[in-house]
């Protein structure tokens, strides 16, 4: 008895035996890795399903080019630059505020309407590219997240422009909220037919900045932003349109395999 009293007098609890436990945590923490896998096999197909649904049958954009689509593609691109005024600017977020759209939704609907006169098609497929930071956790990590969202919009039955901006939205919302998927994953998925000659899936893509870029300060020098482009590009059609003070800055890169400057120069003018 004398041996379970400590030297102030008190018993000392017995000793818990570990035997066992270390297996155990092993295989709980197993088993939770297992969950989470057939939760992520779960969501992911849930997000296939959903793109399966809306990009089934989907067309390419048949614009019309100033020569023959090449069988591969070349990737050699051009681009030209223009601006539309505040006031147009203005108007524009005005309209999306009373139709309960984003600016984005608006100048991303009055293109798809720019596409389905040019081509004549009523089925309008783009691709527009998406920060992929959907989750709280990932807005201060630092990495490459950015993905492409593709979108497809009806234009059949010739539907009013506020119409249109109620699809738009729809679209975009529900494209936003599948959006965790990379689109490589997605094609792979949907499995396209293979062509050389251009981008699986859309052809055209569609760029929005609304975020002020900080200027750059050097002493003695007065840098600004550059609109030259590098002589390539991966789409037929790109439009990138930048909000500014000025109101916004836009830019138009082209597959020079298929397109004249003069022809995007009239593009840019309607």
């Amino acid at each position: 008895m004398s041996l379970l009293v400590s030297s102030t007098g008190s018993p000392e609890p017995p000793q818990k035996s570990v035997t066992g436990q270390f297996p155990e945590s092993v295989e709980l923490k197993q088993e939770m890795i297992e969950s989470m896998e057939r939760l992520l096999d779960y969501w992911q197909v849930r997000l296939l399903d959903y793109w399966k649904l809306r990009l089934s049958g989907a067309p390419n954009l048949e614009l019309p080019t100033d020569r023959p689509r090449p069988a591969e593609q070349s990737y050699r691109g051009e681009n030209r630059s223009f601006s539309l005024s505040p006031d147009l600017a203005e108007a524009l977020k005005a309209l999306s505020r009373h139709e309960g759209v984003t600016f984005f939704m608006t100048l991303a609907a009055a293109f798809q309407v720019l596409l389905h006169r040019y081509s004549g098609q009523d089925d309008i497929v783009i691709g527009t590219p998406t920060a992929g930071r959907s989750r709280l956790e990932l807005e201060s990590s630092i990495g490459f997240f950015i993905n492409t969202l593709v979108l497809r919009i009806d234009l059949s039955g010739n539907p009013g422009f506020r119409e249109l901006l109620a699809q738009v939205r729809e679209v975009t919302v529900g494209a936003y909220a599948n959006q965790d998927i990379p689109f490589e994953k997605l094609v792979e998925a949907l499995h396209p037919q293979r062509d050389l000659s251009r981008n699986p899936l859309f052809q055209v893509m569609f760029v929005f900045r609304n975020t002020p870029e900080d200027p750059l300060h050097l002493q003695g020098m007065n840098p600004e932003p550059s609109q030259a482009g590098n002589g390539t590009t991966q789409f037929d059609l790109t439009l990138e349109l930048t909000e500014t003070p000025q109101g916004l800055s836009g830019r138009v890169e082209y597959a020079t395999d298929l397109f004249e400057a003069a022809t995007i120069e009239r593009l840019i003018g309607h």
